[in-house]
C-alpha cells in the first residue's frame, strides 16, 4: 500500500524547540527511544494539527501550554507550528490534489493560524476533511498512551464515540447540528414575524371600524354645526331670565328648610332618651342570657358525666367477670408445670452423679496414654537417631566448618542491611505522608469541581432562557418601533407630514404630541380624553418651521393639521393648587405626566388647565358646590377648569360630560407609545439580567477551569507520589526480606552448629536389636491405651448429651411456670384496681346528682327574670322607633328641600356659565358675526320657534358615542393589511422552512442510524473473530445498552476467554482486558481501514507470547494501513520496517538521525534494546532520517 503520511515537520511544540523534519519512508514505523524522550510529544504533535482541541486529549492544562516553555540550554519560544504531508493520489482525502498539506500555528497570545495545502483555513475544516477516516477528533485510529485503558474504563456512551467514527457518522452529527442551528433560527424568526403580526392584527380592527364610521361622523359634525347655530341665539334670551326665576325660588326654601330642621331636632332627642333605655334593657339582659347559657352547658356537663359513669360500671362488671374466669385456667397450668418441673430436677441429679463418677476413671486413662505416647516418641527418636549416627558421624565434621565460616559472613552483612532498612522505611513513611495529602486535596479538588459543574450547568439553563426572553422582546420592541415610525395610530396627515421629513421633503424637527408624552398606565384614559384630537396636534421649535409646514399640507392637499411653536406659544398661567387639597383630586395634568423640558409651553397650553379627578362623583360634587381645589376666582365662569376622571369622562368649564367607553380597545399615539415605553423597560430589565447571568456564568465559568485545572494538576501530583510510594514500598520490602532472611539464616547456623556439637559429644553407639523390642511393647500397649479411652469418652458423650437437653427442657418449664404466675398476680392486682374503681364510681355519681338538682333550679329562676325584661324592653324600644320615624321622615323633607336647593342652585351656576359658554362658543363658531343676545329677555329674541331639541342631542350623541375618528383611516387601514399580507406570506415560508429542516433532521437521523447498525454488527463479528485468533478461543461481542435508540446508546464490552465465563470487562485480569482491547483496535480496523494508524504504547501491558501475535497482526495492518507506533517492546520494534530514534538533551528532544545496518556477525548475540541504545548514542541530530532496510536479528524472538 503506498504510504499515506509522508512527512512530519514540528518547530517549537512541546520539547521539540529545534525544526525537526521526518520523512516516513515505510508503512511501519516504530518510535523508540528512553522514558521521557518526547515519543509521545510527536503522537500529541500529529493530533493537534489534525486539528484536536481538547487541551486533556494533548495532555495540558491550557492550550498554549503546548508551546516549548524553555530548558537550561535554549529559551522559550513564542509559536509552536507543526506541519503534516499526505499522499492522496486515490483521493482518499475530498480534494482535488495529488499531496494534502496541513499546518497549524499556535502563538503564546493565544492566536493560532491553520493552513491547508497554504490556504487559511478553520480547525473545523480541518475536522471535516478528515471525519470518517478514523483520523478527526476521537477517531479510531489514533491511539494515545493509556487511552486503551481509558477506553475500557470509560461509560457506555463514550465508548459509542469511536463506533461513530468507524461508521463515519460524523458529516451527519455536523449537518445535523447546522440542521438544528438553521432551525432554531428559523423558529426564532418565525417567533419575532408572528409577535408583529399579532400587534398589527391587533391594530388593524380598530383601524377598520374608524374607517367605516368616518364617513358618517363628517355628516353628523355638519348637522349639528347648523342645528347648534340655530338653538345658540334662543338659549341666550332665554338664560337671564331663567337665572332670576331660580334666585327667587331658593329665597322661599331656606324659609322651609329652617322649620323642618327644629321639628326634627325635637323628634331626634326623645327617640334618643327611649333609646338609652332600651340600651340599658338590653345590656341588662345580655348579662343574664350568658348566666343562662353557663348553667344550661353546665346541666348538659352533669348529665354527660351521669351516663358516662354507667357506662363505666357495665364495663368494669364485664371485665371482673372475665378475669374471674381467666384466674381457674391458669391455676391449673401452674400445677402442671411444678410437677414437670419436680421430675425433670431428678432426672438431671441422676445423670451429673453418673458423670462425676465417669471423670476421675477418664483421667487416668488419658493420663496413661499419654505416658505411653511420650515413651514411644523417645524410643523412636533413639532409635532413627543410632541409624543416623554411623552415617552422619563424618558429615557432620565438615558441616560444622562449613557453619562456622558462614556464620562469620552473615554477622559482617547484617549492619549493611539494618542501614538499608532503616534508610527504606524513613522513604516510604514520607512518600505514604506525601501521597495521603495529595488525596485529600484532590478529593476536595473533586467536591469543588462537582459543585461547580452543578451550578454551571444550572447557569448555563438560565443564561439560555433568559436569551430567549430577550430575543421575544427585542423583537415586540422592533415591531412597536416600527410602528410607531410610521405613524400607526396618528391621523393621515400626520403620518404624511412625518414621511415628508423623513424623505427630505420638509426640512426641521416636528414632534406629534403623542409621542413626547410619558403616561403612567393609571392615567391613560384620562389624558387621552383630556387631548382629544389635540394628540395630533405638531409641535415645532420655531414658528417658522410650522408656517413651512402649512404651506407643504396646502401644496400636497394633505390635510389640516394644528402646529404648536414652542418660540410664539403662550399658554394661560396654570393655577395654583391650594395647600388643602381635596380628596379625589390628584392635580393638573400637565404635572401628572413626564415630558423633555423644551415642550414646557406646549404641555402647559395642552394640559395646564385640566384637573384630574378620580371618580366623576367627585368631580360634578366639586364643580357644584364650587369647591375647587385651586386659587381661582368662584364668580369668574371663565376661570373654571376642565376635569378629567381616570376612566375618561370629561367635564367641560360648561358643565358639559363627556363619556362612555368604545366597544374595542384603541390603537392611537398614546397607547403605542405606551406599550413601546412598556416594552423597551421590559428589554432592559431582561438586558440587565442577562448581562448579570452572563457576569456571573463567566466567572463561575472561570472558577469551574480552574478547579479544572488544580483537579487535573492534583490527580497528575497524585500518580506520581503513588509511583514513589510504590517503588519506597517495594524497596521497604526488598530490604525487610533480605534482613529477615539473613536473621533466620544465622539462627538455623547455629542451631545446626548446636545439634552437631552436641551429637559428636558422644562417644558410644546405641544397641538398634534392643531399641526395636521395645519399640514393638510400647506399641502394643499405646493400642490397648487408646481403646479404653475411646471407650470413656463415648460414655461422656451420651452423659453431657443427656444432662444438656434435661436441663434445657427443665428451664423452659421454669419460664412458662414464672410466665404463669406473673399472670396470676396481674390478674389479682386487676381485680382490685376494679374494685377500688367501682366504689368511686357510686360516690361519684351521688355528688354529680345533687349537683344538677341544684342547678335546674337556678335555671328556672334566670328564665322568668329574663322573660320580665324583655317586655320591659319591647315597651321602650316601640316609643322609640315611633319617634325615629317622626324625625325620619322631617328628615326626609329636609333633605328633599336641601337637594331642591342644591338643584337650583346647580342650575344657577349652569345658567351663568352656560350664557358664558355660548358666547364664547358663537365668537369661536362665528368670529366675524357679534353675539346676537346680550342679556335680552326670552320675548326680545329674533329666534321665535327654534329647532328640535331632541334633535341636537340626538345629533350630538351619536357624535359623543363616535368618539375620535381619524378621516384617512381607509387609507391607513389599506396599508396596513398589506403589511400583514406581507409578513403573512413570509411566516409561511418560514413554516415551510420549519418543515423542511425537520424532514432534513428526519432524513439525517434515518441515515445516520443505517450506517451506525451496519458498521456495529460488523464491528461485533471482527471483534469476535479478532479476539478468538488472540485468545485462541472464547467469544467476545459489543452490546448496545438502548438497542432503540442506537445513536444514543452506550457499548458495553463482553469477553468470555477459554475456559471461563461470559463477564463485563471490569471482572478480567490486566493482561486479558489490554488483550481484548488489542482486539477491538483489529476489529475496526478491520471493519473500515483507516489509511494511517498511530499507536502510542498500546503493547505496554501485553506479554512475551501474546506480544508476537501483537507484532504479527500489526505486519498484516501495515498492509493495507501505514502505521507508527511508538514502543519500548523489543519485539514490537523487531517487525517495524522503519525506525524514528528519539532522544533528550537538555530537555530538548532530537531525532536520531540514522539507523546502520548491522553485518551478520554483529547481530550474533545483540537484543533489539541494544541495537536502541545505539540509536541514542547517535551524536549529531539531522533533519531526515533514513530508512532501515532490514529489521535486526535479536536473540530473544
Amino acid at each position: 500500500m503506498a504510504r499515506t503520511l509522508t512527512r512530519i515537520r514540528v518547530h517549537g511544540f512541546k520539547t521539540f524547540a529545534q525544526r525537526v523534519e521526518i520523512e516516513l519512508t515505510h508503512d511501519l514505523v516504530a518510535v523508540v527511544g528512553p522514558n521521557g524522550c518526547g515519543k509521545s510529544n510527536l503522537v500529541d504533535a500529529i493530533v493537534w494539527a489534525l486539528g484536536e482541541v481538547s487541551v486533556r486529549s494533548l495532555r495540558a492544562v491550557a492550550p498554549t501550554e503546548v508551546i516549548f516553555s524553555g530548558s537550561v540550554s535554549e529559551k522559550p519560544l513564542g509559536m509552536a507550528e507543526v506541519t503534516l504531508w499526505f499522499d492522496n493520489e486515490s483521493r482518499w482525502l475530498p480534494l482535488d490534489a495529488a499531496e494534502v498539506q496541513i499546518t497549524r500555528r499556535l502563538y503564546r497570545s493565544g492566536e493560532w493560524e491553520c493552513w491547508i495545502n497554504r490556504t487559511p483555513a478553520r480547525l473545523r475544516d480541518v475536522a471535516e476533511l478528515f471525519a470518517g477516516t478514523g483520523l478527526g477528533r476521537g477517531g479510531y485510529a489514533i491511539v494515545g498512551q493509556g487511552e486503551i485503558e481509558a477506553f475500557l474504563s470509560a461509560d457506555p456512551e463514550e465508548r459509542r464515540r469511536w463506533l461513530e467514527e468507524l461508521a463515519g457518522i460524523a458529516f451527519y452529527r455536523n449537518r445535523r447540528r447546522d440542521a438544528m442551528r438553521d432551525l432554531e433560527a428559523a423558529r426564532n424568526h418565525l417567533q419575532r414575524v408572528e409577535d408583529v403580526l399579532r400587534e398589527l392584527e391587533r391594530q388593524r380592527e380598530p383601524l377598520r371600524e374608524q374607517a367605516e364610521r368616518a364617513l358618517a361622523h363628517r355628516e353628523l359634525q355638519q348637522q349639528l354645526r347648523m342645528l347648534e347655530r340655530q338653538l345658540l341665539q334662543y338659549e341666550l334670551a332665554q338664560l337671564h331670565h331663567q337665572f332670576a326665576m331660580l334666585q327667587q325660588e331658593r329665597a322661599h326654601l331656606r324659609q322651609q328648610m329652617t322649620q323642618k330642621r327644629q321639628a326634627m331636632q325635637a323628634a331626634e332627642m326623645q327617640a334618643e332618651a327611649h333609646g338609652k333605655t332600651v340600651a340599658h334593657l338590653d345590656a341588662e339582659m345580655e348579662t343574664l342570657r350568658t348566666i343562662l347559657q353557663s348553667q344550661l352547658s353546665a346541666e348538659e356537663r352533669l348529665q354527660g358525666d351521669l351516663k358516662a359513669l354507667s357506662e363505666r360500671e357495665r364495663t368494669l362488671q364485664e371485665l371482673a367477670q372475665a378475669l374471674q374466669e381467666e384466674a381457674g385456667t391458669l391455676k391449673e397450668q401452674e400445677s402442671h408445670h411444678m410437677r414437670s418441673v419436680h421430675l425433670l430436677q431428678a432426672r438431671l441429679q441422676t445423670a451429673r452423679a453418673a458423670l462425676q463418677q465417669l471423670l476421675p476413671r477418664l483421667q487416668v486413662a488419658r493420663e496413661t496414654l499419654q505416658q505411653r505416647e511420650r515413651a514411644r516418641q523417645e524410643l523412636d527418636a533413639r532409635y532413627h537417631a543410632a541409624l543416623r549416627a554411623y552415617a552422619q558421624r563424618e558429615q557432620q565434621e565438615r558441616e560444622r566448618l562449613a557453619l562456622q565460616a558462614r556464620l562469620q559472613e552473615l554477622s559482617e552483612l547484617e549492619p549493611t542491611l539494618r542501614t538499608r532498612l532503616q534508610h527504606a522505611e524513613a522513604a516510604f513513611a514520607s512518600a505514604q505522608t506525601r501521597e495521603q495529602q495529595l488525596r485529600h486535596a484532590l478529593d476536595a479538588a473533586q467536591a469543588e469541581f462537582a459543585a461547580l459543574d452543578t451550578q454551571l450547568s444550572a447557569y448555563q439553563e438560565r443564561v439560555t432562557t433568559r436569551q430567549s426572553l430577550l430575543a421575544r422582546l427585542g423583537a415586540q420592541v422592533q415591531a412597536l418601533e416600527a410602528s410607531l415610525q410610521a405613524g400607526e395610530g396618528a391621523s393621515p396627515a400626520v403620518r404624511r407630514l412625518l414621511q415628508a421629513v423623513r424623505q427630505g421633503e420638509l426640512q426641521g424637527e416636528f414632534y406629534p404630541v403623542g409621542s413626547i408624552l410619558t403616561i403612567p398606565p393609571e392615567l391613560q384614559l384620562a389624558i387621552e380624553a383630556a387631548l382629544g384630537n389635540s394628540i395630533n396636534d405638531i409641535i415645532t421649535p420655531t414658528e417658522a418651521e410650522a408656517r413651512a409646514a402649512i404651506e407643504w399640507l396646502k401644496r400636497t392637499r394633505s390635510g389640516r393639521l394644528t402646529f404648536l411653536p414652542l418660540d410664539i406659544l403662550m399658554p394661560a398661567p396654570a393655577p395654583r393648587l391650594a395647600p388643602q387639597q381635596a380628596d379625589g383630586v390628584l392635580g393638573l395634568a400637565a404635572e401628572l405626566v413626564q415630558y423633555e423640558a423644551r415642550f414646557e409651553r406646549a404641555v402647559q397650553h395642552l394640559l395646564g388647565r385640566t384637573l384630574v379627578i378620580n371618580t366623576l362623583e367627585n368631580a360634578i360634587q366639586w364643580r357644584v358646590q364650587g369647591q375647587m381645589p385651586m386659587s381661582t376666582p368662584r364668580h369668574a365662569p371663565r376661570a373654571f377648569l376642565r376635569m378629567v376622571t381616570l376612566e375618561g369622562e370629561l367635564i367641560q368649564p360648561s358643565g358639559a360630560i363627556t363619556g362612555g367607553r368604545q366597544g374595542t380597545e384603541r390603537s392611537g399615539l398614546l397607547a403605542l407609545k405606551r406599550q413601546l415605553d412598556d416594552a423597551r423597560l421590559a428589554l432592559q430589565q431582561a438586558q440587565q439580567q442577562v448581562q448579570i447571568d452572563e457576569a456571573e456564568f463567566h466567572a463561575l465559568r472561570q472558577q469551574h477551569e480552574t478547579a479544572r485545572a488544580r483537579t487535573e494538576a492534583l490527580r497528575r501530583e497524585l500518580h506520581e507520589a503513588t509511583q514513589k510510594r510504590m517503588l519506597a514500598e517495594t524497596e521497604h520490602s526488598r530490604a525487610e526480606q533480605a534482613l529477615m532472611q539473613l536473621l533466620k539464616e544465622r539462627a538455623s547456623k547455629l542451631e545446626q552448629l548446636a545439634q552437631l556439637d552436641a551429637q559428636l559429644a558422644q562417644q558410644f553407639l546405641p544397641d538398634l536389636t534392643t531399641l526395636q523390642a521395645e519399640r514393638d511393647q510400647l506399641q502394643h500397649a499405646h493400642a490397648e491405651s487408646v481403646q479404653a479411652l475411646a471407650a470413656l469418652q463415648a460414655e461422656q458423650e451420651r452423659l453431657q448429651r443427656e444432662i444438656e437437653e434435661t436441663t434445657a427442657r427443665l428451664q423452659s418449664e421454669r419460664q412458662q411456670l414464672q410466665q404463669v404466675q406473673q399472670r396470676l398476680r396481674t390478674r389479682d392486682e386487676r381485680v382490685q384496681a376494679i374494685r377500688c374503681e367501682y366504689e368511686q364510681i357510686q360516690t361519684r355519681r351521688a355528688h354529680l346528682q345533687q349537683e344538677r338538682e341544684a342547678l335546674l333550679g337556678q335555671i328556672e329562676k334566670s328564665q322568668a327574670h329574663l322573660e320580665r325584661l324583655r317586655a320591659e324592653r319591647e315597651q321602650h324600644l316601640t316609643e322609640s322607633l315611633q319617634w325615629s320615624e317622626q324625625a325620619r321622615q322631617l328628615g326626609q323633607q329636609l333633605h328633599q328641600l336641601i337637594e331642591r336647593d342644591r338643584a337650583l342652585e346647580l342650575q344657577s351656576a349652569r345658567t351663568e356659565v352656560r350664557f358664558g359658554e355660548l358666547s364664547e362658543q358663537w365668537q369661536r363658531l362665528f368670529p366675524e358675526e357679534p353675539v346676537p343676545v346680550a342679556g335680552a329677555a326670552p320675548e326680545e329674541s329674533p329666534i321665535t320657534s327654534p329647532p328640535s331639541r331632541s334633535a341636537v342631542e340626538k345629533v350630538r350623541r351619536a357624535l359623543q358615542a363616535m368618539g375620535e375618528v381619524h378621516l384617512g383611516a381607509a387609507e391607513e387601514y389599506a396599508r396596513l393589511t398589506e403589511r400583514i399580507r406581507t409578513l403573512t406570506q413570509q411566516r409561511d415560508d418560514l413554516l415551510k422552512t420549519c418543515e423542511q429542516l425537520t424532514n432534513t433532521l428526519r432524513e439525517i437521523d434515518l441515515h445516520a442510524r443505517q450506517r451506525f447498525e451496519e458498521t456495529f454488527e460488523a464491528a461485533r463479528a471482527a471483534f469476535n473473530k479478532q479476539f478468538q485468533q488472540l485468545f485462541e478461543g472464547g467469544h467476545a461481542d459489543l452490546i448496545l445498552t438502548q438497542p432503540r435508540d442506537p445513536l444514543n446508546a452506550g457499548v458495553l464490552i463482553e469477553a468470555q476467554p477459554p475456559g471461563k465465563r461470559r463477564q463485563p470487562l471490569e471482572l478480567l485480569s490486566g493482561g486479558e482486558r489490554a488483550l481484548t482491547a488489542t482486539a477491538l483496535l483489529l476489529a475496526f480496523m478491520q471493519v473500515k481501514p483507516s489509511p494511517l494508524c498511530v499507536l502510542d504504547e498500546v503493547d505496554a501491558a501485553l506479554d512475551g507470547r501474546n506480544v508476537q501475535r501483537f507484532a504479527h497482526y500489526l505486519k498484516q495492518m501495515a498492509q493495507r494501513t501505514q502505521v507508527l507506533i511508538v514502543t519500548h517492546n523489543p519485539i514490537t520494534t523487531a517487525v517495524a520496517e522503519q525506525w524514528i530514534g528519539i532522544s533528550m538533551t537538555g530537555g530538548v528532544s532530537r531525532i536520531v538521525p540514522y539507523v546502520p545496518r548491522l553485518s551478520d556477525s554483529e547481530t550474533d548475540g545483540l537484543d533489539v534494546r541494544r541495537a536502541a541504545i545505539h540509536l541514542q548514542s547517535q551524536p549529531t541530530p539531522i533533519p531526515t532520517p533514513h530508512p532501515r532496510s532490514h529489521p535486526p536479528t535479536t536473540s530473544e524472538g
